[in-house]
């Protein structure tokens, strides 16, 4: 062997040391970055901070071209817990698993899509108009099930390479997986001290705490304030002449009738037994009618399904009452429209009697 050669020889193992010494600080880099993540990822307060920081800040910091967070959503609980996020960076919610199933079959593990195949995969894990021509989609599982998946994507068609090993990305997804389902426990005993089980509204204990927010919100910036009291009519025959899971039933849908006729911003609460209490900032007298109204009729012409597929008819009285001028305590309003209400019962049920008009709707 010459000089030649020999030096030849020292010089490629110089390159290849060179390599392999770039390569082992550029994965130190990488994991250094990883362990960051996971610490804000196990450090997170709510689903908003999680969410953000996996599709933006993730998005940011490992320079993807893209990123998607999809989760099994079937009972609505994340879309109650993230109400206020940009839709632009809110995740996928998933009415089932069949989504799921369709990127990662039976087989739940992480999956590396480069060119030449699973170019659908890709249009169906980010969308058709996102130019993304490679992509690293991570199943989330916890506890033996598959609640979601998150996906990194990239223009460069060579950043994710179907050889290429998953181990961080799939630490990633668990630590992800875990602080999801953190998240939700978290926003489930949040909403269970601050619900009522049966009808899914707010209980009387956070009406009696947000009612003075608003109660002192409404004297500071002088914007009217509704209060409706509703009460479902002759509620005590309903559980005589049907029994108490039908009296259930009718008092489950009577609270889901009530949200849905509401605007974001209004507060519905159980106030006791059947009796429900609404409050409509920044409404006026014949807004709250109109709301106050479009329960009432709802209820009157809703067919209230029971356990055991039958139907029953229900109607509510509805009592309504403007913040007078000049009130020193939100137990005004509550007292204004409880008179109301108990002048609607008086009157023959199933009507809106509002106190500052003294008169039917």
């Amino acid at each position: 062997m010459t000089a030649v050669d020999t030096q030849a020889q020292v010089q490629e193992l110089r390159r290849q040391l060179q390599s392999l010494l770039e390569a082992a600080t550029a994965n130190e880099r990488k994991l250094d970055r990883f362990d960051a993540l996971e610490r804000r990822l196990m450090a997170v307060e709510s689903m908003e901070e999680l969410v953000n920081l996996l599709l933006v800040e993730c998005r940011a910091d490992f320079g993807l071209d893209a990123a998607e967070l999809w989760l099994l959503d079937p009972d609505g609980e994340l879309s109650r817990a993230l109400p206020s996020l940009p839709m632009a960076h809110a995740p996928r919610l998933l009415e089932n698993h069949l989504p799921l199933k369709d990127l990662f079959g039976a087989a739940r593990t992480a999956r590396l899509i480069g060119p030449g195949h699973g170019e659908a995969l890709l249009a169906q894990a980010f969308g058709d108009g996102t130019p993304v021509r490679s992509g690293a989609l991570l199943p989330l599982i916890r506890q033996g099930l598959l609640i979601g998946s998150l996906h990194f994507g990239a223009n460069d068609a060579e950043r994710y390479d179907a050889a290429s090993g998953t181990k961080f990305l799939d630490r990633l997804s668990t630590i992800a997986a875990i602080a999801i389902e953190s998240m939700l426990n978290r926003e489930r005993l949040r909403r269970a001290g601050m619900t009522d089980g049966l009808t899914g509204v707010h209980n009387r204990r956070y009406f009696d705490h947000r009612s003075l927010i608003e109660f002192s919100q409404a004297v500071r910036h002088r914007y009217p304030l509704a209060c409706l009291f509703l009460d479902i009519d002759h509620f005590k025959a309903i559980n005589d002449g049907h029994g108490h899971p039908v009296g259930d039933e009718v008092l489950r849908q009577v609270g889901g009738l009530i949200q849905r006729s509401l605007r974001t911003g209004d507060l519905a609460a159980r106030y006791g037994g059947e009796e429900f209490v609404v409050l409509l900032p920044r409404t006026d007298l014949a807004g709250a009618r109109e709301v106050a109204e479009r329960i009432r009729l709802t209820v009157q012409d809703a067919p209230f399904i029971t356990p055991e597929g039958g139907t029953v008819s229900a109607t509510l009285s509805a009592g309504l009452a403007m913040l007078p001028a000049g009130a020193v305590s939100f137990a005004e309003l509550l007292s204004a429209a409880d008179r109301a209400l108990y002048e609607a019962k008086r009157a023959g049920r199933n009507r809106t009697i509002a106190d500052t008009a003294g008169e039917a709707a």
